[in-house]
């Protein structure tokens, strides 16, 4: 464990205010300044050498780092920090005395241990190197960033069995790790395993879309493949009706508020590419006319039918390919039975990943369109909490402690309410919400689990207000030990209840730390709610990157044409850490990125789990860009509800879900409401009639852009529907 000190931001509040804004040189200056007037003191100094280190004057830093030795002779980080400033330097003898000085004072020093590993690497010494890297993975055995070091060097060394196991650890404790994806594809390929090699590609683009070496790989793959893709990654079926213990609980829902959602959406939430679709459903289906009402056709149960996009319009067939109609305006598939669902076939010849890999299986009604010059647009209009038994295990796991599937289920249905009463970012799709984490994932019948059921059934109506209106519930997957406000975040707006704190045991918070203490905490293993070994990956708290420079330059030419990459430096942070503006310095000019959408995605191929992260640069001895290493924690925009950290409230200190909701939105209140049946006729013969929600709020906030994902640009915005 790191030495993390006490003494935080308000020793010396200028600096550490300048230090947030990104204003690093003045910020070092001004931690120098209290080092002069308190000559006993090494934090100044420590904290003046993290400011400089984040502005890239790395030779200054190490400086700094000397001078606060001769104030705290025995502190181990501080030797081993000083290591890592001469290693990025390539002075691989200054680092290694350093890093042999942590560990002469602290035997058991994991950061301490991986860069002396790291320069034995550098100096070839295949036997230290691997004896030290062993050593790391001791005192840090779930951190998926160890393998994949190890796998680094083992592929230096030419190991490549000993790569392959350590890659494929390193993708056991975080399958979302792309970077390790690739060598082992590499592997693969040599080896002759060529199916093997395909899939790992395969996987790359699940996570980096387009990523230029996984796709010229693929078709390269293509003619040396002994089986037939979908025989190598085969996609999930459904093959039996779903069974779930509370039918009748789960039945009582059909009379909440009607809900229509995009199905199969991009990252941005827009319709994707669907050219054909295969429906069955184990019940039957009628194919209705959505404006005129007239019957089509019945789908026999078990029975695949087809929807084709073609010259713009909604082509049925039969499974003979006989045709029963081309629609050039919406179509409706209806479950024969009140309890029914629409199944879609999985097939590599759809465009679309959502339906190509997996079967989908959903309540309710299944609306087709077409969209033109895009294909068949498709929309699931069933009620809300309906909706809501695919959305709570979509987004937590259904094992984890229940009331934080309570938690889940309050939020998510808050979410739901202010979309629809507003007609959300979506209204112009035609649709109120859309199914991927651009709004929050929705996954459909064939995720739902007991657990999850019982939750949305025990908070029915249930929403989370504040002063009477429904709260803005933003969550997340992890924080990382820290949330962050809303108003750190441009574009978030500004709510009283969306504030920066410790994802810490309630009654134990934490202040906010100073420039030396956050580098220490996130290079560390640290105590937080959402650090829950058995229940959530270890890989989702800490995390870790080693990337090219020529990858990353190229990354960064994608969007922003600069040149040749010479720096990458943090700018602003939010008190929680998290980094909320980032230079690029290139040959042939600078650039800011100031969205946190737009940060996470440039640094990489594969897009940063979250903002909450530091870069060392690591340089030749001639001064050139080596690679870039990034430290990360937390998984998210780290806003509002920590998903990871409420099952740790839960498991770990017992709290009930309105706790739960409590600490992360403090000063809100849970509300229920009640649903009303309208005087209207039936929308389905099997359903109820549509409801209304009583009472709504007429005077909701107006929503702040939760800041989207970019959306692709060779995709055109969807038209709106009638």
């Amino acid at each position: 464990m790191l030495l993390i000190q006490p003494g935080f931001c308000a020793a010396a509040p200028s600096a550490y205010q300048l230090y947030l804004r990104g204003e690093l040189s003045k910020a070092a200056s001004s931690y120098f300044s209290d080092a002069a007037a308190a000559p006993g003191q090494a934090r100044p100094l420590l904290n003046a050498a993290m400011c400089l280190r984040q502005a890239g004057r790395y030779r200054a830093a190490a400086a700094a780092l000397e001078e606060a030795l001769k104030r705290d002779t025995y502190n181990p980080d501080i030797y081993s920090e000083l290591g890592w400033l001469r290693f990025h330097q390539a002075d691989y003898d200054g680092a290694r005395a350093a890093f042999e000085g942590a560990l002469g004072i602290q035997e058991l020093h994991a950061r301490a241990e991986l860069g002396l590993a790291s320069v034995y690497a550098n100096l070839d010494d295949k036997e230290k190197t691997l004896l030290h890297l062993e050593k790391y993975r001791k005192l840090r055995p779930d951190f998926s960033g160890v393998d994949y070091i190890l796998a680094w060097n083992f592929m230096n060394f030419k190991l490549y069995k000993e790569a392959e196991e350590a890659l494929i650890e390193a993708l056991r404790k975080d399958p979302t790790f792309t970077e390790a994806r690739l060598p082992l594809a590499g592997i693969y390929a040599r080896q002759g395993k060529f199916n093997e090699a395909w899939n790992q590609y395969f996987r790359v683009l699940d996570y980096a879309p387009r990523h230029p070496l996984a796709t010229s790989m693929m078709k390269v793959l293509e003619g040396k493949l002994t089986k037939q893709p979908e025989e190598i990654r085969p996609p999930f079926r459904i093959v039996k009706p779903l069974k779930m213990e509370p039918v009748d609980a789960v039945a009582s829902l059909l009379k909440s508020v009607k809900l229509r959602v995009g199905i199969g959406t991009n990252s941005a939430g827009k319709q994707g590419r669907n050219n054909l679709l295969r429906v069955k459903s184990f019940e039957g289906l009628s194919v209705t006319g959505k404006v005129s009402g007239k019957v089509f056709a019945t789908i026999p149960p078990d029975e695949t039918w087809f929807a084709v996009y073609e010259n713009g319009a909604v082509v049925l067939k039969d499974p003979d390919g006989k045709v029963y109609g081309r629609f050039q305006g919406p179509v409706l598939l209806k479950p024969l039975k009140i309890n029914g669902s629409v199944i879609f076939d999985a097939s590599s010849k759809i465009k679309n990943p959502w339906f190509s890999g997996a079967d989908r299986q959903y309540r309710g009604v299944i609306e087709l369109f077409p969209i033109k010059g895009r294909g068949i647009g498709v929309v699931n209009t069933l009620e809300s909490e309906l909706y809501l038994l695919g959305v709570v295990p979509s987004e937590v796991a259904p094992q984890w402690p229940y009331e934080s599937l309570k938690a889940q289920a309050v939020i998510a249905r808050t979410q739901i309410l202010i979309r629809r009463a507003r007609g959300g970012l979506h209204k112009k799709d035609g649709y109120h919400i859309c199914d991927g984490q651009h709004c929050q994932a929705y996954k459909g019948m064939s995720i739902e689990a007991n657990t999850t059921s019982r939750a949305v059934v025990d908070t029915e109506g249930e929403i989370l207000t504040y002063h009477g209106k429904p709260a803005y519930t933003f969550y997340h997957s992890n924080c990382g030990g820290w949330i962050q406000a809303s108003k750190e975040v441009n574009g978030w707006g500004d709510s009283p209840y969306l504030v920066t704190k410790s994802d810490t045991q309630p009654d134990k918070p934490l202040a906010p730390m100073d420039p030396w203490n956050f580098h220490l905490w996130l290079t560390d293993n640290p105590q937080a709610n959402c650090n829950y070994p058995g229940r959530v990956r270890a890989a989702e708290f800490r995390w870790m990157k080693i990337i090219k420079h020529k990858d990353m330059t190229f990354r960064v030419n994608k969007d922003y044409a600069v040149g040749e990459l010479l720096d990458i430096v943090p700018l602003q942070r939010s008190p929680s850490g998290n980094v909320n503006s980032i230079l690029l310095k290139g040959a042939k000019k600078t650039v800011t990125v100031s969205r946190e959408h737009l940060i996470r995605n440039i640094l990489g191929f594969s897009s940063l789990k979250s903002t909450l992260f530091e870069i060392e640069i690591n340089r030749f001895k001639n001064g050139k860009v080596r690679n870039y290493w990034l430290y990360g924690g937390g998984w998210g925009h780290a806003i509002g509800m920590c998903q990871s950290g409420a099952a740790g409230l839960a498991g770990k200190y017992d709290k009930k879900y309105r706790e739960i909701l409590e600490f992360y939105f403090p000063g809100t209140n849970i509300r229920k409401i009640k649903y009303a049946p309208k005087k209207k006729a039936p929308v389905t013969p099997a359903a109820a009639a549509e409801p209304e929600m009583e009472p709504v709020p007429q005077d909701l906030p107006a929503l702040p852009d939760p800041a989207p994902l970019p959306e692709n640009p060779d995709e055109v915005p969807s038209p709106q529907l009638p």
